[in-house]
């Protein structure tokens, strides 16, 4: 069957690095499908208003850092609060003003959003009487508010449960797709674990990885303190993201004497990482989390942020997916534990995981 030619705009923001991720991820499946469509990933925010945008990123995560309980407390008061015309308007205006421009400039016959601002915004449009189809997905295991849009003609959702928490919001059925979450092909391809390691320059050793995010979440001197007894046994991987003062303040840790420990910033080849890793040690990003799960690695879920990765976490353990690292002397144990105990292999995925959904995203935008 053939299928007309469609322009698709995604549309993502920079707050971590899992929205554009899943943005990513979504424009691989369209031009596997449908390899006549034109169809591009922006950063919408950080391409209209870069100044601005760059100082609201960044004022987000200075308060991820310096106080995550307030976030915390932000989230959870307007949990179940769907987006009010007033908040989607506001956001149009502070930054989203030159949106209307950009969308007359490039014709899209489909919106995909994977971040809630974008998608307000788009909304505010709609109400002003622009008529394109907007499809949001949601990229972490809870529900929030902010998702909720007066104009998103499509959710799309990583669960079964986040589908009936949609409809406890009041949202129509016929508007929620269960669509697992999108991750990128390249993590359905499984390398050799060898073969991944001699690829990467690795020793082949024991592997954990430590992950934080698109900005090291989590990873400090202390957990390197935790894990200077295993560093003869161990072999371990450290991915600090685009954080250069934490890339800095790790670099001079005693850790990093040792040749089997290995420091990186920001890396395209995480799926290689992955496929060289034994055992994961990350926050609970949906995005992170779901990608190790493709791939069949036990995780350790350390350190996460209050409101979504709370809710992520409580998932993934419910599912078995891993366990959660208390603190420090908690993880020094658990790879102890990990390093006494030979017979422990990666998982197989699971086939009930809904990433394994028999409808890839793509195949619905029809």
């Amino acid at each position: 069957m053939t299928t007309k030619s469609k322009r698709v705009l995604i549309f993502s923001e920079p707050f971590g690095s899992g929205h554009t991720r899943v943005a990513t991820a979504i424009l691989e499946d369209i031009r596997l499908h449908y390899p006549d469509w034109d169809a591009k990933v922006y950063e919408i925010g950080k391409e209209l208003h870069p100044m601005r945008h760059h100082w609201f990123v960044n004022s987000y995560l200075k308060l991820l850092n310096i106080s995550p309980r307030a976030w915390g407390h932000l989230y959870h008061f307007r949990q179940y609060r769907p987006m009010l015309p007033q908040l989607e308007t506001m956001l149009y205006q502070v930054f989203y003003t030159k949106i209307y421009t950009f969308l007359k400039e490039n014709q899209p016959d489909l919106i995909i959003c994977t971040h809630p601002f974008p998608s307000a915004a788009i909304s505010c449009l709609k109400r002003r009487g622009i008529r394109i189809p907007l499809y949001t997905v949601i990229t972490d295991y809870g529900i929030h508010g902010s998702w909720i849009s007066s104009g998103v003609d499509r959710y799309y959702v990583p669960t079964w449960k986040s589908y009936e928490k949609l409809r406890q919001l009041n949202i129509p059925k016929e508007k929620i797709w269960v669509s697992g979450l999108p991750v990128h092909p390249c993590f359905y391809q499984q390398t050799d674990q060898a073969i991944a390691r001699e690829q990467l320059g690795l020793k082949q050793l024991p592997t954990l990885l430590c992950m934080g995010g698109g900005f090291g979440f989590g990873l400090s001197a202390k957990l390197l303190d935790a894990l200077l007894p295993y560093q003869d046994q161990l072999q371990i991987l450290i991915v600090a993201g685009k954080n250069q003062d934490l890339y800095e303040e790790l670099a001079q840790h005693p850790l990093l004497k040792n040749s089997n420990v290995h420091l990186y910033g920001f890396i395209e080849q995480v799926n290689l990482l992955m496929d060289a890793a034994d055992l994961i040690l990350t926050k609970p990003g949906g995005v992170t989390c779901t990608e190790a799960i493709v791939k069949g690695i036990p995780l350790l879920f350390y350190h996460p942020l209050p409101g979504q990765e709370q809710e992520n976490l409580q998932y993934f353990v419910n599912q078995g997916y891993g366990l959660e690292v208390k603190n420090e002397q908690h993880v020094a144990h658990l790879v102890a534990q990990y390093l006494n105990n030979a017979s422990l292999n990666k998982q197989k995925p699971s086939t009930h995981h809904p990433t394994h959904h028999l409808r890839t995203l793509a195949t619905t935008l029809l």
